[in-house]
């Protein structure tokens, strides 16, 4: 059977929809659209954002990491959106890890690219809420003499509004979030890994408590 150009484009195009059918391609972005307010305010705007955090855990099937603190330091800026039609939540520009060791030595460790976090769950005008979401475009890079790597991808994260702390737990491997970029390591950081990351920031920003509701 000889194909012309004319079908040859509409077999791909055909398959190009198939695709999309099935679930094969680009996912999209995840998140709600949603009303924050800052400080009681839901003004449109952008508020100074820092964190910190006592411990953090990172492991694949084969290695694990802890680090003794980690902080969302004042340069470069994260933020909290305000506003009534707010997806990207919260911006994390900066992201230092302290005391990571990694098979006995000091590891260093970072996010690597901007994030964001968006919520995915229910979310009401309250103040007590537990609001599910996910931070997207999450990157973390570590290094040490004989290991470079980077993982990427999105992580579980839940902001509780009592207590403005932000719980960041991926867990079970899921694949969501998984190695992307390796050097050296001994082969016990592989791409393609899934990587588990758990800790807790507490956030701050001087311009009040965040508050997220339905849109």
């Amino acid at each position: 059977m000889t194909f012309t150009r004319t079908s040859l484009r509409a077999l791909a195009a055909a398959s190009a929809l198939l695709a999309l059918a099935a679930g094969i391609g680009p996912a999209a972005a995840t998140g709600n659209s949603v009303t924050v307010a800052v400080g009681e305010s839901i003004a449109d705007g952008s508020h100074p954002l820092t964190a910190a955090t006592a411990h953090v855990e990172m492991e694949t099937q084969i290695a694990v990491w802890t680090c003794q603190s980690g902080t969302v330091p004042a340069s470069p800026v994260s933020e909290v959106q305000s506003g009534a039609s707010v997806e990207d939540v919260l911006q994390l520009r900066g992201l230092l890890f302290q005391g990571c060791s990694w098979m006995g030595g000091t590891m260093s460790t970072a996010l690597s690219s901007p994030a964001a976090f968006r919520v995915t769950g229910p979310a009401t005008s309250g103040s007590s809420d537990v609001v599910q979401g996910r931070i997207e475009n999450f990157a973390i890079s570590g290094g040490v003499s004989i290991c470079n790597f980077t993982v990427s991808g999105s992580v579980r994260a839940s902001l509780n509004e009592s207590t403005q702390k932000l719980t960041i737990d991926e867990s079970g491997r899921s694949g969501a979030f998984k190695v992307s970029r390796v050097s050296g390591c001994l082969g016990l950081v592989q791409v393609g890994q899934a990587m588990d990351l758990r800790t807790t920031l507490q956030l701050t920003s001087p311009d009040g408590a965040i508050n997220v509701s339905g849109s």
